[in-house]
């Protein structure tokens, strides 16, 4: 039977002979290369039984990732907010309970760091998830978002969706939008499956992959 993944804010304790093999053993299930990466605390020193065989015990320790890509993620966000003149933004750095990295910035004249419908906030996003990838130990996808931006695209789409669905469900024709980045065609298509008659798929290719809303009885369902 497979072991279980290791949540990455979740202790993991492990027991050996020896202190140095329980954290070898740990750091392997931890998908980490040295003690450097991890938080260690010792539960349990090896201790020997009578005559030194008898009723020992051996060591336990517990371990858990150190917080090195939070603090890579959020030493990258505030260089970008300097580097882009933004003084007073708000930079608050979090891990939800699915384990994604969410990092909000609140202030002013944050538009430079959207862009045009959130070219510049999906940029500098995926360059937060290269950025979290190269820290050893279990990934952690980051969410980047500014002024509620994000929030404020969702109720959109989705208000676009309830337009575009009753068009189709009228007219029995399927309708195209127009390109869209992976991550606003994944709330297109969740805002379509809560719509009665209609159904949603993916055509094209990047960076011109579009969302098609169509009649639930079309021929290619």
């Amino acid at each position: 039977m497979s072991e279980r993944p290791v949540e990455p804010s979740a202790w993991l304790e492990v027991a050996g002979r020896s202190v140095p093999e329980a954290v070898e053993a740990g750091l392997e299930r931890l998908g980490l290369a040295s003690p450097d990466q991890a938080e260690i605390e010792v539960l349990d020193e090896p201790q020997r039984g009578l005559l030194g065989v008898l009723g020992g015990r051996g060591a336990r320790v517990r371990l858990r990732p150190r917080n090195d890509r939070m603090e890579t993620v959020t030493r990258l966000v505030r260089d970008i907010v300097a580097a882009l003149g933004l003084a007073g933004t708000e930079v608050a750095v979090s891990r939800d309970d699915d384990g994604y990295i969410r990092v909000t910035l609140k202030g002013s004249g944050l538009g430079v760091l959207i862009g045009r419908r959130g070219e510049t906030l999906d940029a500098l996003q995926y360059l937060l998830n290269l950025a979290s990838a190269r820290v050893p130990g279990p990934p952690a996808r980051v969410i980047l978002d500014a002024g509620d931006y994000r929030e404020r695209r969702r109720r959109t789409l989705e208000k676009l969706v309830e337009r575009i669905s009753d068009r189709v469900r009228r007219t029995g024709r399927e309708v195209v939008l127009e390109p869209m980045s992976p991550q606003e065609r994944k709330m297109v298509h969740l805002a379509v499956a809560a719509q009665e008659g209609v159904r949603s798929e993916s055509r094209g290719e990047e960076p011109l992959r579009r969302v098609v809303v169509c009649p639930v009885d079309d021929d290619r369902a």
